[in-house]
């Protein structure tokens, strides 16, 4: 990068005495005295070989290389500040994240109770059903799900989803094969990408005798699940803390195997001015959302 000829002062200095005409107008604006600003743009004139103004009765005008001068010099200093003012913007702007629904809940409490110990004061979470796989570059942190999530090259894994039947461990003492079912409300995520039919078909089980409880949300899966409504069929990723506490268990019925597939991934930003400040809530998220390949949750270090 080539230097300036001049000093960075000497033309801010000018700037100001030529948008005003007037020295002493510049001196206020610029918290200086009047021979300074006059005495600067002397050397100014005498460093560029050029006369910038010229003295029309008591006040100041810019000559034609001084009007030159000024549209560039403005729009110099115009483009540094809004330069800086980039900077500080993304600085201020809230820490957002973007998670579906069933996550949002399980992260929430660990990521805010992290970023408030660590004095950041605005945070902003979406948590919507159906992913925005266009946007979600505008997240400085966005967990996506779904098959279409998979063909991004530039997202990281969070390993495999693992579907297996889920219920409460009061109801689970019912269920010693494939045909107590039918005893039992199979509750469904509608929104799922993988569903109760794609389980009990690979499982060669009929559904002439099933009992649905249907939900439009994973949210409300859980407490449906939990007060013993019925069996949820859920990414064991969504349920870990209920499974690892014993509120939830897994009904391993005989001779029924679980449903696999590599459906949540994480985007984390890449902007320079906001890696830092989000790299801790990736870390958290990581820790709360990786899996194993049957399904229970990772053990992550950063």
């Amino acid at each position: 990068m080539t230097r300036l000829s001049v000093p960075l002062s000497a033309l801010e200095i000018f700037a100001e005495a030529g948008q005003t005409c007037s020295f002493r107008v510049a001196a206020e604006h610029l918290a200086l005295s009047t021979s300074a600003v006059s005495q600067a743009v002397r050397k100014l004139e005498e460093r560029l070989a050029c006369p910038l103004f010229r003295r029309v009765g008591n006040g100041l005008q810019l000559t034609v290389e001084g009007e030159n001068l000024l549209k560039h010099v403005v729009k110099g200093f115009d483009e540094m500040r809004l330069g800086l003012q980039s900077l500080t913007d993304a600085r201020d702007m809230p820490i957002s994240i973007s998670s579906p629904p069933g996550l949002a809940s399980q992260l929430l409490p660990v990521v805010v109770q992290s970023l408030l110990a660590e004095k950041i004061r605005d945070i902003r979470i979406v948590a919507d059903e159906a992913p925005d796989f266009k946007r979600y570059r505008d997240f400085d942190v966005a967990i996506l799900y779904g098959e279409p999530a998979s063909k991004i090259h530039d997202l990281e894994s969070l390993g495999p989803d693992v579907f297996t039947p889920v219920c409460a461990p009061s109801l689970k003492m019912r269920l010693q094969s494939a045909s107590d079912l039918a005893d039992c409300a199979l509750i469904v995520n509608e929104t799922n990408a993988v569903t109760w039919n794609d389980w009990l078909e690979l499982n060669g089980i009929a559904t002439t005798k099933v009992n649905w409880l249907r939900f439009n949300r994973a949210s409300q899966i859980i407490p449906a699940a939990l007060s013993g409504f019925g069996i949820a069929l859920e990414s064991l990723r969504v349920l870990a803390p209920q499974l690892e506490t014993g509120e939830l268990v897994r009904c391993d019925l005989p001779g029924t195997r679980a449903i696999a597939r590599d459906l949540t991934f994480l985007h984390v930003t890449k902007r320079q001015d906001r890696v830092d400040r989000v790299q801790k809530v990736a870390d958290l998220i990581r820790a709360e959302c990786m899996t194993n390949n049957d399904g229970s949750r990772r053990a992550f270090s950063g």
